[in-house]
C-alpha cells in the first residue's frame, strides 16, 4: 500500500455565462456564473512519502507553498491533523492563467484524493470550506458537474438542463491576471434583477444567456482574444465566448460533426495556438 501511486484526471471548466454584479466589502466581486466541466485534463499523481514535495511539468507554476495544492495540504495538516506526506507530480495540459480553472481543479482533486487515501472522512461541506479558503472556483470541482455559482463563485446550485454540447477551445498562449481585469475601467456590470435563468435550454436558446462581463475589459488590452472570438463567431457555426477572465476562448456546437468542421477551419488559421476539441468532462 505504501508504494502505491494514485492517479487522478483534473478537468478544466468554461463559464457558459459570467455576469459581474459588483464589488463586495471584502474586495472581491459578486458574480453569477454557469460553470461547465470540459474534457481537457491535468494528471495528478500522489505517492506516500516522508515529506510532501510537488513536481510540476510547467516550470512557470510554483512548486512551493505558493501553489494551491500545497496550500490545500497545509490546511489539512493544520485543521484536520493530516499525518501523511506525499510525493506529488502534476502533468499540466490545461493552460495556466487562462480562465479554465486548472489550478482550482488541481486543488479540488488533491483534496478529494487525500480525503480518500488518508481516510480523513471529510464531508462535502468540510471540503467546500477548505476549497473556499484557497480559491473562488475551487468548490465547483468537488462535484464536477454543471453548476450555477453566486457570491465570489463558491455558492453553488444546480444548473439548468442543457443539451449535449461540443466545444472548440483556443488559448493564444498569453497569461492574463484576473485582478487586472477586475480593476479595468472597461469591466462591465450586470444588474442581477435583469437576469432570468430558465430551468431548461435548447442549443439555440443558450445564446441568449451567453455573455461574459469581463470580455470587453480583456479585448481592450489583449487584441488576440478579441480576434479569436470574432473569428469563431463569424467563420464557424458556433457561439463563441471568452472563459473566465481569459485568455481562453471557447465556441460551443450542437454536434460532433459541427465541432469537427469548425476544428478543421480553426487549426489552419491559428497554427501556434493551443487548440482542443472537448465535451463535458467525465464525472470524478
Amino acid at each position: 500500500m505504501e508504494n502505491n501511486t494514485f492517479t487522478y484526471l483534473c478537468p478544466a471548466k468554461v463559464n457558459l455565462f459570467l455576469y459581474v454584479l459588483g464589488k463586495r466589502p471584502d474586495g472581491y466581486h459578486d458574480i453569477y456564473t454557469l460553470f461547465y466541466p470540459v474534457s481537457i485534463y491535468d494528471t495528478l499523481s500522489l505517492k506516500k512519502a516522508d515529506k510532501t514535495t510537488l513536481v510540476c511539468s510547467n516550470k512557470d507554476i510554483p512548486e512551493d507553498e505558493n501553489n494551491i495544492i500545497i496550500k490545500t495540504h497545509n490546511i489539512l495538516k493544520e485543521k484536520y491533523n493530516l499525518q501523511d506526506n506525499f510525493y506529488i507530480t502534476l502533468e499540466k495540459n490545461i493552460p495556466f492563467g487562462a480562465g479554465l480553472g486548472g489550478g482550482s481543479s488541481n486543488a479540488a482533486y488533491y483534496l478529494k484524493a487525500v480525503n480518500e487515501i488518508s481516510g480523513l472522512c471529510l464531508n462535502y461541506e468540510q471540503m467546500a470550506e477548505i476549497m473556499s479558503m484557497v480559491g473562488s472556483d475551487t468548490v465547483f470541482f468537488l462535484k464536477n458537474i454543471p453548476q450555477l455559482a453566486t457570491g465570489r463563485g463558491t455558492e453553488l446550485s444546480p444548473a439548468p438542463k442543457l443539451p449535449e454540447l461540443y466545444f472548440i477551445i483556443i488559448n493564444p498562449n498569453i497569461y492574463i491576471s484576473t485582478k487586472e481585469i477586475y480593476n479595468s475601467k472597461n469591466l462591465e456590470l450586470t444588474n442581477i434583477n435583469t437576469i432570468n435563468i430558465k430551468k431548461e435550454y435548447t442549443f439555440n436558446e443558450l445564446k441568449s444567456i451567453m455573455k461574459n462581463d469581463m470580455q470587453q475589459a480583456v479585448f481592450s488590452t489583449y487584441k488576440q482574444v478579441e480576434e479569436i472570438v470574432h473569428f469563431l463567431s463569424n467563420k464557424t457555426a458556433g457561439f463563441a465566448l471568452m472563459s473566465g477572465s481569459g485568455s481562453t476562448v471557447f465556441a460551443v456546437y450542437p454536434s460532433r460533426q459541427a465541432q469537427e468542421e469548425a476544428y478543421n477551419i480553426v487549426k489552419t488559421n491559428f497554427k501556434t495556438y493551443f487548440i482542443k476539441k472537448a465535451a463535458i468532462a467525465a464525472r470524478g
